[in-house]
């Protein structure tokens, strides 16, 4: 994986110490952040050379006889410089797509739960990359390409298996935000934990200690069953 950290950027402001890499991005940081300043400049610029004579004067009819290239000469370039920006434009997107790919963070990746959701996700679809990775060996690449690249082919279908997961997750804890009983236990828990409790332990210990406030659930359980058990003597 690439460090995006690492890219040169070459493209500096004059203005303040910010620096780019595509000149687009430069072009797009003048024209929001230091708008007021080039104009100023800019008109500042237009009457110094209003009030001084120009070593390079030339008179209108010399003028005129080249304006008109002037201008061709004008469009011409102005067209190069939009589809420059233009490409420089999805280049960026580019670029800030893979960073948004490639950008480590710390704090998804030491989480236990993601990591837990990751090993389900690969365990998953292990069959598919076994596939792939098959596929690969049989055209001829070697091992590790044969890997990586069946890794790539089957990346689609570990990240819509982990986010699955997440969304019955979240799914859960908006059904259970309001419930009483949820945030009493929830709060027992964060209670022992910030005593120093290991969160194992802590289960262990709050879960039974608030198992009887689901009795009621199982013994609808139990009646369900036994009606169904009823019906079915019926009709023997």
């Amino acid at each position: 994986m690439n460090s995006l950290s690492s890219v040169n950027k070459p493209h500096a402001c004059h203005l303040c110490d910010i620096s780019f890499n595509k000149k687009y991005n430069l072009k797009r940081h003048l024209e929001s952040v230091h708008a007021e300043q080039l104009s100023s400049a800019s008109e500042e610029s237009s009457g110094m050379a209003y009030n001084t004579p120009s070593e390079h004067y030339e008179p209108p009819y010399k003028r005129c006889r080249v304006v008109e290239s002037h201008d061709h000469v004008n469009e011409e370039s102005s067209e190069e410089e939009d589809s420059e920006s233009e490409k420089e434009a999805e280049d960026d997107e580019e670029s800030a797509n893979e960073e948004e790919e490639e950008r480590p963070s710390s704090d998804l990746e030491d989480n236990p739960i993601y990591q837990d959701w990751l090993e389900e996700a690969n365990e998953a679809t292990e069959d598919m990359w076994k596939t792939k990775f098959e596929k690969c060996i049989n055209e001829g690449m070697s091992e590790d390409q044969a890997r990586e690249k069946a890794h790539v082919k089957t990346l689609w279908a570990v990240k819509r298996n982990f986010f699955a997961r997440f969304k019955d997750f979240l799914s859960s804890c908006l059904h259970l935000k309001d419930d009483d009983t949820y945030q009493d236990i929830t709060w027992d828990l964060e209670d022992k934990m910030e005593k120093g409790m290991d969160i194992n332990t802590a289960l262990n210990r709050v879960i039974p200690k608030h198992q009887s406030k689901f009795a009621g659930l199982f013994i609808q359980e139990e009646e369900c069953d036994n009606e169904e058990e009823s019906e079915d003597d019926e009709e023997q």
